[in-house]
Parts: structure tokens; C-alpha cells; sequence
């Protein structure tokens, strides 16, 4: 499966348009849900890089088999800058990639992509070694790197690897993902030659950082999560105790914020909190309403209590905020 086969299935996708230049492909999703891009650069035949900024809860998969399973594709190595994105392992169970952390793995995504989070900046590799093989194999001879071998190393069996970077590979990282606001055509020539540089450096890596991949949860725990976050956030002037969504669901607090956590990473308070702060700062931008009525709408009936934890998830008053928002806008 070549990069162009997932390419020309994710722009029949909804929401899905195309962008192409002489150097790359750009996906752009605009949904009801929010909007993201994926842009590709085809390094080698067989070797594509795709850097990726998505502000969406999900980004719809293209269906590459009949019954929607997950299936085995190209070796995917996958770098989270930022956010959350969910992986689903062969035996059904649920993992997650979150900053700093690293994933390879052959099984695609089923029918979506997700970031729980809400928001996701990354870097993925797609590597089709059977085209890489027949149409540059120069590359894996001149530069000694096995592909093969790179699966049996991180991927055994058809597992999933994930883990936080290495301080080498993370510099090599770094300088990839400060790449895509160069100019190109240097910035590709650059991304060939760490590219290459990243994959020699994982195929001689003598002790390899054990898969945080053993850390997973079932379809029925995420599941929960997700139907406690929609809870939560379908009207934040409600407040919603642990124990009462815990009571609804016939499970423990502790197994619901463990649950909580494993999925989106923060604890049930935190993420809430800041789901209130970035609801207020659209209200505080978008409409006319008073600092009081948002406070209200965002589930603070005390207007000063709002304030200070407005201003110490922004840094701004939420007054100050409005206005700073406001002459940027204008000032555009």
C-alpha cells in the first residue's frame, strides 16, 4: 500500500480536501468538529514524512478493508509533540501517545483517528518497505539500515511499541519537526538526511526502552471515559461528582479517574477546569455577554473564584483577555 493509496482514500473522507506543490501534499480536514492538516513529503519511493496539527477530537480513517478492521500497513513511527492520540493494539485494547513519546507500529487506525485531547501536533513516518524495497533499495544498502529488522526489534509479533524518546533520537526529532517552516526544496533535502539518520539510530539501539504498550485499556474502559467526558462537558453549569458518575456506570471512583486518566492524561478536575477556561475565553471573544453571565455558563457562580483561575490558566484578567483579543483581530 502506497502513500498515494491512503492519500486518494482520504480525500473521498468528508471534511477532507487536498492541497498539492512540487515538494508536498497537504490534507486539510474542516469539520463541525474543528479543522487540522496533514502535509506529506515523499522522501524515497516507499519513505514519506508527514507532519501533522490537528484541533479536533478526531480525523476520519479511510477503510482499506471491507469489514473495517484494523489491518496490518506500512511500518508507522509516530512522534507526539503535543497532545494525545489514541492507538488501538491487535488485541483490541486501547493505548496512548502522548508529548515526548514515540510509536511504531504496523496496524492501522479503524474507522478514525483520535485525539482526546482535542488538539495533537506530530510527526509520522510512513514506511511501505515492499516500494521502498523494489524501487530504492540503494538506500537500505547504502546506508545499512533494515527495515525489516527494525520491526522485529520494535514490533515483534505484530505488537505495538511506545515509548519516551531517547535523548539521541530525540535531537534528531527536534531538527525534523524544525524543519517544516524552512524553505524548501532545502528543508527536504534535510528531512532525507535525518530521516536516514533517525532509522540507523533505532537499528542500533543495543538497549532499547521497554513498550509502554503493556499500559492499555479495554474498549469498555475507554468507552466509559468518553461517556464521562460527554457528561462533563455537555453543559458546564452542571457539576457532576466522581462517586455520582462512578454510581451510573456500577464502578468504583478510584477505577472511573483511573479510567479518566489513562484516556485523556489529566485528572477528571483538571481537565474540566481547563474545558471551563477555554469555553469562557470563546464566549469572552464571541459574544457580548458580561464577565458575570460567562462565569454563570462555565459553571462559576462566583465571578471573583472565575477571574483568578481565568487569569491563572491565561495570564490575563478575563476583561484583559476580551481586549487584547479584540485589537488583535482588528488589527489584522
Amino acid at each position: 500500500m502506497t502513500i498515494e493509496d491512503i492519500i486518494t482514500k482520504c480525500i473521498e473522507m468528508p471534511g477532507i480536501s487536498i492541497k498539492r506543490n512540487d515538494h508536498c501534499a497537504e490534507l486539510l480536514l474542516k469539520t463541525k468538529d474543528g479543522k487540522g492538516s496533514m502535509t506529506f513529503f515523499p522522501l524515497f519511493p516507499g519513505l514519506t514524512l508527514a507532519y501533522i496539527f490537528v484541533n479536533a477530537t478526531s480525523w476520519p480513517a479511510p477503510h482499506f478493508h471491507e469489514d473495517h478492521t484494523i489491518k496490518k500497513g506500512p511500518l508507522l513511527l509516530n512522534y507526539c509533540v503535543a497532545g494525545r492520540c489514541e492507538l488501538t493494539l491487535n488485541n483490541g485494547n486501547f493505548v496512548y501517545v502522548k508529548d515526548g513519546e514515540l510509536s511504531l507500529t504496523e496496524r492501522f487506525a479503524g474507522q478514525q483517528y483520535i485525539y482526546p485531547r482535542r488538539i495533537y501536533e506530530g510527526m509520522e513516518f510512513f514506511v511501505d518497505i515492499d516500494t521502498l524495497t523494489a524501487q530504492c533499495a540503494w538506500v537500505q544498502t547504502a546506508f545499512d539500515i533494515d527495515f525489516h529488522k527494525i520491526i522485529d526489534q520494535f514490533c515483534p509479533g505484530g505488537s505495538t511499541y511506545i515509548s519516551t524518546v531517547t535523548p539521541d533520537v530525540e535531537e534528531i526529532l527536534a531538527k525534523l519537526w524544525e524543519l517544516f517552516d524552512v524553505a524548501m526544496p532545502l528543508s527536504v533535502a534535510q528531512m532525507k538526511a535525518y530521516a536516514l539518520a533517525l532509522f540507523s539510530l533505532l537499528q542500533g539501539l543495543h538497549d532499547i526502552p521497554p513498550s509502554q504498550a503493556c499500559t492499555f485499556f479495554t474498549a469498555t474502559q475507554v468507552d466509559i471515559a468518553k461517556r464521562v467526558e460527554k457528561i462533563m462537558t455537555a453543559d458546564l453549569r452542571q457539576h457532576h461528582p466522581a462517586w455520582e458518575l462512578a454510581a451510573q456506570f456500577s464502578i468504583s471512583e478510584t477505577s472511573l479517574k483511573n479510567y479518566f486518566r489513562g484516556v485523556y492524561g489529566q485528572n477528571i478536575s483538571v481537565y474540566l477546569r481547563e474545558m471551563r477556561m477555554k469555553k469562557a475565553a470563546e464566549l469572552l471573544v464571541n459574544t457580548r455577554l458580561s464577565v458575570a453571565q460567562i462565569a454563570e455558563q462555565v459553571g462559576y457562580m462566583n465571578q471573583s473564584k472565575f477571574a483568578a483561575v481565568f487569569k491563572k490558566q491565561f495570564g490575563l484578567s478575563p476583561l484583559e483577555y476580551r481586549r487584547a483579543k479584540h485589537l488583535e483581530i482588528n488589527g489584522k
